[in-house]
């Protein structure tokens, strides 16, 4: 007698166990081959009553319909990650798996199973009972010569904007610079010109000087240059250096040692400097 009750009380035990879990998928039906089916469990239990050898076993298939790849568990919640494995022939009905999970104390939880529908990507049967498959899709060829011509137009325009900015930049450009400005200027093009001419870069420096002092400056007056252009005072050292070795290369017979390019084109860098802070 006490056998009984005591199995009658395990009977029941595990039908309210059974009631109480409770399983719901994110989406069940218009479901195809490939897709993902989470079903969330509400254990009548905490996860951590179970015993972990009755989980749901990973990466394994599950009657014809699905694969399991992995769960979560959290607090009284556990959820089965599916995915649709196979095809029907027509629109049907299936069922999830049902699954028996073990408490560490010997009860059993029973996780039922839950309908959903799946379709099919077969045609219907002939005449003959035989399966018709889909034929294959055949895409519509689409012509690049649109792309093309937008292509060509596009590096059209880019040589035109870059042909429009060498004019600009070396050719019409507005000379509305101050004096060294455009010496540095006209140094620059010669630099990346390779026409690294000493001769015509110092010119281009005394111009500079001239148009600073409003008059044409030598050697043996640049006092008229401290006293219209005060803050080229900096650099009265270098400038005098300049004047000086011009003056012997351009005016004497001997004609002396002209400075480099490169040494003028330093002066001027340190002039416009000076000119950009006056």
């Amino acid at each position: 007698m006490r056998f009984i009750a005591l199995f009658l009380t395990f009977l029941y035990t595990m039908s309210a166990t059974a009631a109480d879990t409770k399983v719901t998928l994110d989406r069940s039906w218009g479901l195809l081959i490939g897709d993902h089916i989470t079903a969330t469990v509400e254990l009548p239990v905490a996860v951590s009553e179970l015993d972990t050898h009755s989980l749901p076993s990973h990466d394994k298939r599950y009657g014809h319909w699905l694969f399991l790849h992995d769960s979560e568990l959290s607090e009284r919640q556990m959820k089965l990650h599916f995915q649709l494995v196979n095809v029907p022939a027509e629109n049907r009905q299936v069922a999830t798996p049902e699954i028996q999970l073990r408490t560490q104390d010997g009860e059993f939880i029973t996780v039922p199973s839950v309908p959903m529908q799946i379709g099919s990507f077969l045609e219907q049967q002939d005449t003959q009972g035989n399966l018709v498959p889909r034929g294959d899709i055949n895409l519509k060829t689409q012509s690049d010569n649109f792309l093309q011509v937008r292509l060509w137009v596009a590096l059209a325009v880019l040589l035109f904007a870059t042909l429009i900015w060498l004019i600009w930049h070396f050719g019409l450009r507005p000379r509305q610079r101050l004096p060294f400005a455009e010496a540095m200027f006209e140094l620059n093009k010669m630099r990346l010109l390779g026409r690294k001419d000493a001769d015509k870069a110092s010119r281009s420096l005394h111009h500079a000087f001239n148009r600073s002092a409003g008059r044409v400056v030598i050697n043996s007056h640049l006092d008229q240059l401290w006293e219209c252009c005060p803050w080229l005072m900096p650099m009265q050292k270098d400038i005098e250096s300049f004047y000086q070795q011009s003056a012997a290369h351009f005016f004497s017979a001997k004609g002396g040692e002209q400075k480099d390019f490169y040494q003028i084109l330093e002066l001027a860098k340190n002039c416009r400097a000076q000119e950009r802070v006056a």
